[in-house]
């Protein structure tokens, strides 16, 4: 019986200790300032009009990730009471931001450029994944350096569904962002 019972003990400890492989899902994210206080009592944003790189590799700029990214951005400010306008005078604030894979671009000219590194390290590329990076910032008018900026690393996955992460990703870097009400 003792046997028994250390056999059936043994088969329920190997189930419950089984493994899946799960591909790494790491997001760092690096802030400096506060977006609330910068952007307090401003309406309308544009884009930045030579603050924008990007560093993706072939495949990821053949899919248009970049004109995905920017419908994804402008949807989440879009989403917060923030109304976008392409006429950059009439903008209380720009928006300026940076993609780029490993591959493409090092952390080392990131941290030259933005002045933000996340600390994420590379992975083998055996799982066929590239680590990725997000710059966002938010520049003041007649301001040359940015009043706020976001810098999220992660690593990509060719399998998934991008413009879904993308989303999932901006909504993260924009958590802290309070919804403006709008105007009367």
């Amino acid at each position: 019986m003792k046997y028994f019972l250390s056999f059936l003990l043994l088969t329920f400890l190997t189930g419950c200790v089984s493994e899946t492989y799960q591909e790494k899902s790491t997001v760092n994210l690096v802030t400096i300032g506060n977006i609330n206080d910068v952007i307090a009592g401003k309406r309308t944003f544009a884009w930045h009009p030579s603050v924008n790189a990007n560093y993706l590799n072939s495949t990821l700029n053949e899919n248009n990730t970049e004109q995905r990214f920017i419908k994804s951005l402008k949807n989440e400010l879009t989403q917060k009471g923030f109304i976008y306008t392409d006429n950059p005078t009439f903008a209380d604030f720009y928006v300026g931001y940076g993609l780029g894979v490993e591959s493409a671009i090092s952390d080392t000219k990131i941290l030259n450029e933005t002045g933000l590194l996340t600390g994420l390290q590379p992975v083998d590329n055996k799982n066929k994944a590239d680590k990725a990076s997000i710059f966002i910032a938010v520049f003041l008018p007649n301001q040359i350096n940015s009043s706020w900026s976001i810098l999220a690393q992660g690593y990509t996955n060719t399998e998934d569904n991008r413009k879904t992460a993308m989303d999932e990703l901006l909504h993260l870097m924009f958590h802290s962002l309070n919804k403006t009400s709008n105007p009367s």
